[in-house]
């Protein structure tokens, strides 16, 4: 909607002048204000029944144009809503799920979150037991229609002894939707097979009960973080951004690259480096039919498994191929790997100011440096510029010295691009960034023996 209307009325001094169009512009849609619309009324009361016609406050042509003028501005108000409900960028609620499903990117609902009590039992005296980030659990009663089978996994680590048996632990649901909530007093236990991979329990067994429901799988992600996802869907079908969306959306993935040579040499294949010059013809093209490999590099969440004898939820490894197998064109096959999961520790002395709980800030400064390095990206270095502003971030702390960064052997083997690094775990000089590979992704080692932080008095 356009108006061309002259502008009529006397503007705020010094303020600047109004547009000169009101609705759609190239530059957006611009509402009319009430003040606007109350003056176009007048000066139209003006023209049609005289320059000296009675527009005071308490005439009644006033009120009446006053009346008309609100409807008026909400219908004003309702065209600017509908303009933007057309982009992405600026869209909400059913609009943007409009938008969304025009995209073939539904909303999606959210994990079942809440809290479950760990108990370790028959346990040796002296015995540790640390259950990672991810730790799978799954409901032990036969399921039914009205109670099915839900797995879940454990939000932070947890550490068990003999002293110390028991605690609460939060964890979050591994399907999305209603189908992962608990009800209260639901019998829980360790996922049999994820345990078998990951543990070695000995006599010891850890019992898992739910005082309290998990539940909230009803719920919607917001606005933000959908529009987030809608931003970033590719409008293509195939190119290196479209399948690395695809790929990300795979449940258990926290990371993916693609590796495409992008119709050149296959460096992860034998029959690279051994083109012989003067004997081919260098401008020559793939067959059509002729099998295409490119590689994709996987960095998995904790706790989810990336072969499916790992653990009784689905593997990423399956997913991921699934998902591209849809897509691909024919005769072009992806390399799936598994990223090099790369543990991080730090060593500092803390400077803790009188009157603050040396423990507590030690916590926080974990947790955050937890959450921080967790959310990097294939590839992306840890900085110790930034761990050492996260560490004075915290109240309390006067001084951070002497940090250092510490790295741990990568998990799984190499990934064969050619560019991974390897090695024992080394401790880097004050000041140094923990550089990684294309194909590594740093895991901060949180309860492991990676990470040594002193609190001294200042």
């Amino acid at each position: 909607m356009t108006d061309l209307t002259p502008l009529t009325g006397p503007t705020s001094p010094g303020g600047p002048p109004p547009p000169d169009r009101y609705g759609v512009t190239p530059g957006g849609f611009v509402l009319k204000g009430i003040d606007r619309i109350v003056a176009d009324q007048q000066a139209r009361a003006r023209a049609m029944f005289g320059s000296d016609v009675d527009l005071g406050s308490g005439s009644a042509l006033r009120k009446i144009l006053d009346a008309a003028a609100v409807q008026v501005h909400e219908l004003w108000r309702a065209l600017e809503d509908q303009y933007y409900a057309g982009f992405v960028t600026t869209a909400q609620g059913d609009a943007l799920d409009l938008l969304g499903h025009d995209l073939g990117q539904e909303r999606r609902q959210l994990h079942a979150t809440g809290t479950v009590a760990l108990t370790l039992t028959d346990a040796d005296p002296g015995r540790v037991v640390v259950l990672p980030q991810g730790a799978v659990l799954r409901t032990a009663d036969p399921p039914t229609a009205a109670a099915p089978a839900v797995a879940l996994r454990t939000t932070a680590p947890a550490t068990l002894t003999a002293g110390a048996p028991a605690l609460v632990a939060r964890v979050q649901a591994v399907p999305r939707g209603p189908d992962g909530d608990v009800t209260a007093n639901r019998p829980l236990e360790l996922d049999p097979a994820w345990a078998r991979f990951h543990l070695n329990l000995g006599p010891a067994t850890v019992k898992v009960a739910t005082p309290t429901a998990i539940d909230g799988g009803e719920l919607v992600e917001p606005d933000d973080t959908y529009r987030a996802r809608l931003r970033g869907v590719p409008r293509t079908l195939w190119t290196q951004d479209a399948v690395l969306a695809r790929i990300l959306d795979v449940p258990g993935v926290r990371d993916a690259a693609v590796f495409d040579p992008l119709g050149g040499v296959d460096s992860s294949h034998a029959l690279f480096n051994t083109y012989l010059f003067g004997q081919h013809d260098l401008t020559a093209g793939r067959r059509t039919g002729s099998p295409y490999f490119f590689d994709i590099v996987v960095a998995v969440e904790p706790g989810w498994p990336w072969r499916v004898d790992e653990g009784g939820i689905p593997a990423v490894y399956d997913g991921v191929v699934e998902e591209v197998r849809q897509w691909r064109p024919v005769s072009v096959f992806p390399v799936v790997r598994p990223a090099d999961q790369v543990d991080v520790g730090i060593r500092a002395t803390l400077v803790v100011r009188p009157g603050h709980d040396p423990d507590v800030i030690r916590g926080q400064i974990l947790d955050a440096v937890h959450t921080g390095i967790d959310g990097l990206r294939l590839g992306r270095a840890v900085l110790h510029s930034d761990l050492v502003l996260t560490a004075r971030s915290v109240a309390g702390v006067a001084d951070v010295r002497n940090l250092r960064l510490r790295r741990g052997a990568p998990v799984f083997g190499e990934v064969g691009l050619g560019s991974a690094v390897f090695g024992s775990a080394a401790e880097l000089s004050a000041g140094e960034n923990l550089t990684l590979a294309p194909d590594e992704i740093a895991r901060f080692d949180l309860a492991g023996p990676l990470t040594d932080l002193q609190v001294a008095s200042p």
